[in-house]
């Protein structure tokens, strides 16, 4: 949002504030304004919606965000699910280029793509654990796309001569996909 949706995102939280019996200060919303403007003001309308149909007590602007996201555990359940569409699809052998770049992050943390993909395979329990701590990390600590590769290898050979970008532009694209209620955090 910028400072020409203050008026409508007041008026949306006013309402909001007014189901619950809250008492707003001018002080109050300008904060939760500060807070949410990262957010679209539809998507600050979409969320003041859900959290009508759905709570008891007036939401802190975190609750906002977790009532259009899910909590970061909600977020990497989502990144694992195209963790275990790219292990069937793509299996280890082939590089991959996740548009979720915290699952690069993830993945490189828990030993690479290769050795990911071949304990999915094997149904070793570590590996759930392991990418939702890493990716969790990766949300709270605010990871960006120039932090990570722009793919990852796989372990299949590499033709002599053939360079990253060669590779690069060869590795299979893993889209994000959305949950039924839940966008991805930072990825649209």
């Amino acid at each position: 949002m910028n400072d020409t949706d203050f008026e409508e995102f007041a008026k949306a939280i006013a309402g909001l504030a007014e189901l619950y019996g809250q008492r707003l200060t001018s002080k109050k919303v300008t904060l939760f304004f500060e807070a949410c403007r990262e957010l679209s003001l539809a998507q600050v309308v979409e969320a003041v919606k859900r959290r009508m149909r759905s709570e008891r007590f007036f939401p802190s602007p975190v609750e906002l965000f977790e009532a259009l996201y899910g909590t970061f555990e909600d977020q990497a359940m989502m990144a694992w699910g195209d963790v275990l569409w790219a292990v069937t699809h793509c299996g280890a052998s082939r590089p991959v280029k996740f548009a979720d770049y915290r699952i690069h992050f993830s993945l490189e943390h828990m030993g690479g793509w290769p050795r990911v993909a071949l304990a999915v395979k094997e149904g070793q329990g570590w590996v759930f654990k392991d990418f939702k701590m890493w990716y969790v990390f990766a949300l709270k600590r605010g990871v960006s796309p120039d932090e990570v590769r722009p793919y990852l290898p796989g372990n299949g050979p590499i033709p002599y001569g053939v360079t990253a970008q060669d590779i690069e532009a060869h590795a299979q694209v893993i889209p994000a996909k959305e949950g039924t209620y839940l966008s991805r955090m930072g990825l649209n």
